[in-house]
């Protein structure tokens, strides 16, 4: 809230400075007008708050709390959206300093946390090679044909970088053509009865649980040995969709592309988990999004 006072008596409050300070302005007119004098063509007064010179916009957008303005759209610098409005309060404590604190838990520890860093930026856009001209072709191959070509180039592909869905997800790294084959969902392969006993102990010790199910009896546990498929996050309007595959007698859960996916991209597809009462919030984003993931 900004105030105006003068010592005549003037007195005007607002919720932004150029309607406290068209405010003034309107008073000059009134005054000008009451003594027959001619009106002010512009508004003077917004140049002394100065925000139409430039070098005091870019030394304003880099002041502390900056990006808490999110209908402001910055000319000079890239405002990072805020964590939380009371992140950068520093509470203080009962004991005089945090040093002389008793310890009260550990921190969670996520193993894998220095993936979804916004220091590991995504990389630049490639030229079309020949070598991408032949992955597109591969659609016409047979299943294994095209399994045993995934496993030399999935690498070259997608990257883990940082997602604005769930804090890390699977990127591509080139243009994907609908219907490619683009990453085998592979882990340790268990029977479906050791599910539950797995996702026990993997809470106990604060590590998040990466299991895909093949079929009634097995099931893919992706946690602790497995590859870049596990961050595939889910979407309600995917770009790609999972299929169990029989290659050469064995079961593969094989990610295809629903559409034409662009380099830089992030790929998801649809969880499809089942109904339940206790509700599991979606965020990711999209138009089509249904809130929830159950």
């Amino acid at each position: 809230m900004y105030e105006i006072k003068s010592q005549d008596g003037f007195t005007h409050t607002a919720s932004s400075m150029s309607e406290v300070w068209d405010s003034v302005f309107q008073a000059v007119q009134a005054a000008r007008k009451t003594h027959n004098l001619p009106p002010l063509t512009h508004n003077p007064l917004t140049e002394n708050l100065g925000l139409d010179n430039n070098a005091t916009v870019y030394l304003v957008e880099q002041l502390a709390g900056v990006n808490r303005c999110t209908k402001y759209k910055p000319r000079y610098h890239n405002l990072k959206p805020p964590k939380s409005f009371d992140s950068d309060i520093v509470s203080g404590s009962e004991y005089g300093s945090a040093r002389a604190e008793p310890f009260k838990e550990r921190k969670v520890h996520d193993m894998f946390s220095w993936l979804a860093s916004r220091h590991r930026q995504q990389p630049k856009i490639l030229a079309v090679s020949e070598m991408d001209v032949r992955r597109a072709a591969s659609t016409n191959l047979p299943m294994a044909m095209r399994f045993r070509m995934l496993k030399e180039t999935s690498k070259e592909s997608v990257g883990v970088y940082h997602s604005h869905i769930h804090g890390r997800g699977l990127f591509c790294l080139r243009d994907i053509e609908a219907g490619e084959m683009v990453i085998e969902y592979a882990g340790e392969v268990i029977r479906a009865s050791l599910t539950d006993k797995r996702e026990k102990y993997y809470d106990s010790k604060h590590i998040g649980c990466y299991m895909f199910k093949i079929d009634d009896h097995l099931v893919v546990d992706a946690t602790m040995k497995g590859n870049a498929a596990r961050f595939i996050n889910h979407s309600c309007e995917p770009n790609c969709y999972s299929k169990v595959v029989d290659i050469l007698g064995k079961k593969h859960i094989l990610i295809f592309a629903l559409r034409r996916i662009t380099q830089g991209e992030e790929l998801t597809y649809d969880y499809k988990f089942p109904f339940e009462d206790i509700k599991i919030p979606c965020t990711c984003g999209s138009r089509k999004c249904r809130k929830y993931l159950n």
